[in-house]
């Protein structure tokens, strides 16, 4: 996973630097939790997010934290920094997307939010409930994860885990095919001239290099 991470993000800077741009900006690891229910319905999921060491640096520098540069907050210091990246703008959708089938499914706010700070990278977590359980049956639950455009490159890092339910469920890890997703990203830039600030209107292409869990559920 993380190798192939790694060589999606050299040709997509490959492919901005070809026209004068760099996409995307900041990096992030992602760990999926889905919460089922005892009879295998989804209720929730939690989602963290482990920044990049730079863009991590960056943010305890600009919020003056970390004054001393030994790595560690202090308790107030972590409590005040809780939830730094949850105060969404109306109708953000997180860049997390859940779907059973090919039905789109909606998520609440985020809650429950907690931050971790190793010396290194930012770590985050949220929970998104969904507004009533929903049933698997023999469809496929899936988690997205990206930013459709592209400033924010998501990776599914961890192995994705399961809460509660039966045990007759499991989950898989997807990756999209490179291939696909760089002939969508060179087709997206072809449409720009060579003067055009792409920077400031990026295509949505970042759906392409989604990442993803599906969830399924045997003997139903």
């Amino acid at each position: 996973m993380l190798t192939q991470t790694a060589g999606r993000v050299a040709i997509v800077t490959a492919l901005a630097a070809g026209q004068g741009q760099a996409h995307p900006h900041v990096f992030i690891d992602v760990r999926v939790e889905v919460i089922l229910d005892d009879q295998d319905r989804a209720t929730a999921v939690r989602i963290g997010w482990i920044y990049d060491e730079f863009f991590s640096l960056s943010t305890i520098a600009d919020r003056g934290l970390d004054p001393d540069g030994d790595g560690q907050l202090t308790a107030q210091e972590l409590r005040d920094f809780n939830g730094w990246d949850m105060h969404w703008q109306a109708g953000y959708p997180g860049d997390t997307y859940v779907l059973i089938g090919e039905r789109d499914l909606a998520l609440g706010p985020p809650t429950d939010w907690t931050v971790d700070y190793d010396g290194v990278r930012i770590r985050s977590t949220h929970l998104r409930a969904l507004p009533a359980p929903q049933p698997i049956g023999g469809d496929t639950f899936t988690v997205q994860v990206y930013d459709p455009g592209y400033y924010t490159a998501y990776a599914i890092a961890y192995r994705p885990v399961l809460t509660d339910g039966s045990g007759a469920c499991s989950a898989q890890v997807w990756a999209p095919d490179p291939t696909v997703a760089d002939a969508q990203m060179k087709a997206a830039l072809a449409e720009y001239a060579p003067d055009q600030d792409v920077e400031a209107d990026f295509p949505a292409v970042g759906k392409a290099w989604a990442e993803e869990v599906r969830v399924t559920c045997a003997g139903h």
